[in-house]
């Protein structure tokens, strides 16, 4: 049996992109049929055990405390508390699930690591300095120090390969995948619209972006910019949902929405339970992701997989996720935004037919495929370390 330690330390208590993709991941491990072959055990405080193990049958936990209070805490306790749990624990493989945040140096068992994205090489001004020393010169080696690295998108294997130098053979792509149970289009949109009505006071139509509000890397100041050139030229009265969190400079992104002649149509609705996001994207007229930077972009194919018409920017992984299918535009230009906005909202057959392309390609991302990838790289790393 493959014993392996999963530390939540960095996965935001499922509050992100992380967070989400490891809790998908834990779903699966706790997958009867694995008992024989993977022990898995959750490594972290009583707040993620809460999260992440509810229902869970065959996932164990130990609990530590206090580890993650700030960025160096943390890094010291990765560096000489980890690998001790790890011998006393005696686990076969050490599955760093948030790798482009947290990492390890020297351990005595193999390690396999995910690095999302090297966001923090291409955005300026997203960390303050010591996250952008951390990031640019620690973060590299102690990347190259993994057995295995694995990684969202091919985007990111290559920024993976030119700014960590870790050899191509060192890593393996598994895209992340939807959750085709829950991410279904609308049976009764005339229901998902009441609802809308009901849950969060939306009435009319909307066009949605799902994304924590943070400055400049989200791109909603364009977005915003956007919204306001395409309502000087549409009569209906859409407005903007926008969801997600308060992060790093959202005060930006709040003062360039109440700036606009638009901003009563400007919704911020806070974060929002994970439960209602299918029907959100359910009642949008439109999806749009107008990032500067994805790793891979996740919301675009939930958002295809329940039906919505999605637009992305031209950026990062963007156009790989999305398909060529999909419509992309310079995120630096809120007027070629606006443009790719009114393409889809003014003429039905456009609209219909983004849907439907979207609707299909979702299909080709599934979480069953992403584990299946996942555990793959357990069982070759830990083959490689024995023999």
């Amino acid at each position: 049996m493959i014993r392996v330690g999963c530390p939540s330390f960095g996965t935001d208590c499922g509050r992100s992109g992380i967070g989400s993709y490891f809790r998908e991941l834990l779903d699966r491990f706790d997958d009867d049929s694995l008992r024989e072959e993977f022990s898995f055990e959750l490594i972290g405080p009583k707040e993620d055990r809460d999260y992440y193990l509810k229902e869970k049958r065959n996932i164990l936990y130990y609990q530590v405390e206090g580890a993650d209070n700030s960025p160096i805490q943390n890094f010291f306790w990765n560096q000489f508390s980890l690998p001790k749990l790890c011998r006393e624990r005696g686990y076969d493989l050490l599955f760093l699930p948030a790798a482009n945040r947290r990492l390890c140096g020297k351990i005595s068992c193999p390690t396999v690591g995910t690095v999302h994205d090297l966001a923090t090489l291409h955005i300026k001004n997203k960390y303050d300095f010591s996250h952008a020393v951390f990031n640019r010169k620690i973060l590299p080696y102690l990347t190259r120090r993994l057995s295995h690295v694995l990684t969202v998108s091919e985007f990111s294997k290559q920024d993976i390969i030119r700014f960590a130098r870790v050899k191509p053979e060192k890593i393996t792509v598994t895209h992340l995948g939807v959750d085709h149970r829950a991410f279904t289009p609308a049976e009764d949109p005339q229901k998902i619209a009441s609802w809308a009505k009901e849950k969060f006071d939306i009435d009319g139509p909307y066009i949605l972006y799902i994304s924590r509000l943070e400055h400049p890397g989200k791109n909603h100041v364009n977005l915003i910019k956007a919204f306001s050139l395409f309502r000087q030229e549409v009569n209906q009265a859409y407005q903007l949902i926008l969801p997600g969190p308060d992060r790093e400079r959202a005060e930006e992104i709040h003062a360039a929405a109440e700036a606009s002649p638009y901003s009563s149509s400007i919704r911020f609705l806070g974060f929002i339970d994970g439960k209602d996001v299918p029907d959100l994207y359910r009642g949008a007229s439109l999806f749009v992701l107008p990032s500067y930077f994805e790793g891979f972009g996740l919301p675009v194919l939930e958002a295809m997989a329940c039906g919505v018409p999605t637009i992305t920017s031209n950026a990062a992984s963007l156009p790989e996720v999305s398909g060529s299918l999909s419509s992309h535009f310079d995120p630096d230009s809120p007027v070629e935004m606006k443009k790719a906005m009114l393409e889809v909202l003014k003429d039905e057959k456009k609209r219909k037919s983004l849907s439907d392309d979207g609707l299909r390609w979702a299909q080709g991302f599934t979480w069953e495929r992403t584990v299946e990838q996942t555990l793959e790289v357990f069982r070759k790393t830990v083959q490689e370390h024995n023999s």
